[in-house]
């Protein structure tokens, strides 16, 4: 089980802007800002601005870029994948209501070529899911704990539970899992891995964990995003970047 607190890292501002959006997404690699306002997606560049918006799907739940040409965009209520170009116009649509074998979707996000990473709540297991021919290639054992969470790369998923962190890759095997009791968020890159727990945030590569500390505690963590060296903080008003450097082994 993994020790919070013991160890720390410092987290120094480099940017910060006003920024005000029912929620905060991410920054993708080219540099474009993308928020949620009033049920709708937009992604803003250089001054420009692009939209999508589709209400009858309820509530926008999790929205990936990991791939900026092929934006998945989730909405549990109506348990429906939506995949994006990077104009966010509509270029694939699953409704797993009506797919040959019914899923009923905790999460979706953005697995290697035509596949999602989905968590399917009537099995409770993890599945990496093809939307072209939609069939289910990889699927692993049950989990039996309550699903929070999963984040997600082509090849890598790591879902968390209230107890657990577990990280799986895309051939099915179970490479790790962690004893992370009271985590309730989480963002990743390859490797590393930022927790959010008791309104704090932790940092870890391997298996020593470490408090990010930030310049101001009033600084209150509605979002948070991890990119390459940057992590992004949303507070609600303010969009926070941060530099940190990371522990290096002794």
């Amino acid at each position: 089980m993994f020790v919070f607190g013991q160890k720390s890292i410092t987290a120094t501002l480099q940017h910060q802007d006003s920024l005000v959006v029912d929620r905060f997404v991410a920054m993708d690699n080219f540099g474009a800002l993308y928020v949620i306002q009033n049920n709708i997606l937009i992604k803003r560049k250089d001054g420009k601005e692009w939209q999508y918006n589709n209400l009858q799907l309820g509530k926008i739940t999790s929205v990936d870029i990991l791939n900026p040409l092929k934006i998945t965009l989730f909405y549990e209520d109506f348990n429906t994948v939506i995949v994006l170009d990077n104009t966010l116009n509509e270029i694939k649509r699953i409704d797993f209501n009506i797919t040959g074998e019914f899923k009923n979707l905790a999460a979706a996000t953005t697995a290697n070529d035509r596949n999602f990473w989905i968590f399917d709540t009537n099995t409770q297991q993890l599945e990496v899911f093809n939307y072209v021919q939609e069939k289910t290639p990889v699927q692993n054992l049950p989990i039996p704990e309550k699903f929070i969470t999963l984040k997600s790369n082509y090849n890598f998923c790591r879902v968390l539970t209230e107890t657990t962190l577990y990280l799986y890759n895309i051939y099915g095997s179970l490479l790790s899992q962690k004893l992370l009791a009271g985590v309730t968020d989480f963002d990743m890159t390859n490797e590393e891995v930022i927790f959010l727990k008791d309104k704090q945030l932790y940092f870890t590569s391997n298996d020593d964990i470490y408090l990010i500390n930030l310049p101001s505690e009033r600084i209150a963590i509605k979002q948070f995003s991890l990119h390459d060296d940057i992590l992004y903080i949303y507070d609600g008003v303010i969009l926070y970047q941060f530099q940190f450097k990371k522990p290096t082994k002794e």
